[in-house]
């Protein structure tokens, strides 16, 4: 590919990223409903056409709103199942990734928990695809913990969506003003997850980590 073809999808990237950003702004404040592709051009300060060069109608603009963390999650969730090193390692940095793309990606995810019922039926099979490579992904690393001897988890499926539903529910209860910077409630999460699927410790007795008295 061609440097200039190369600059020229970064742009196009760059402008249907706004055009995403405002309009999950418009749909949260709004509802899917309320929001009209006129008042999402005015928020940007554009014009229709610049809108529809980029999206074919607003039933296409929810659909990149919905999709943009769902594929984003799925992928990081089979890397870390493909990849290399250690098995609670790699479960560790996707549990921080998730939790602070949930975090950054907030809106967008309540504006796909509200309104997913609008989307075309093509967007919502893509969305339920990306569901599930991600629950795909996640019950794969999950075993091979289990199978190494790291892991002692019950049952996986229930693992899966417990460790899904802590994570992603962030969208609906993290606030910017809070006690809790977006790195803090990532190591809380981590810290959650470990206690859920990790092993106990051979000095551990009865699930509490023993101490010399002070």
């Amino acid at each position: 590919m061609k440097k200039s073809d190369t600059l020229r999808d970064e742009i196009k990237d760059l402008k249907r990223k706004r055009i995403l950003d405002a309009a999950s702004e418009l749909f949260f404040q709004h509802g899917f409903k309320g929001t009209s592709v006129e008042a999402i051009a005015s928020h940007l300060q554009v014009t229709k056409p610049f809108i529809y060069y980029h999206f074919e109608n607003k039933a296409d603009i929810l659909a990149g709103v919905c999709g943009r963390t769902t594929a984003f999650v799925a992928q990081s969730a089979e890397v870390a199942a493909a990849g290399s090193g250690g098995v609670w390692q790699r479960l560790e940095s996707l549990v921080r990734d998730l939790s602070l793309r949930v975090i950054e990606g907030r809106v967008y995810l309540a504006v796909y928990f509200r309104e997913e019922n609008h989307l075309p039926k093509s967007a919502f099979r893509d969305l339920s695809r990306n569901r599930t490579r991600f629950d795909t992904a996640l019950s794969k690393l999950l075993r091979e913990g289990i199978d190494a001897g790291e892991f002692h988890i019950p049952n996986i499926s229930v693992a899966t969506q417990a460790i899904t539903g802590m994570t992603t529910w962030i969208f609906n209860w993290y606030r910017p003003t809070g006690s809790l910077t977006p790195d803090q409630i990532a190591e809380e999460m981590v810290g959650l997850v470990s206690s859920m699927v990790r092993r106990p410790s051979p000095d551990a007795d009865g699930g509490r980590i023993l101490t010399s008295p002070s």
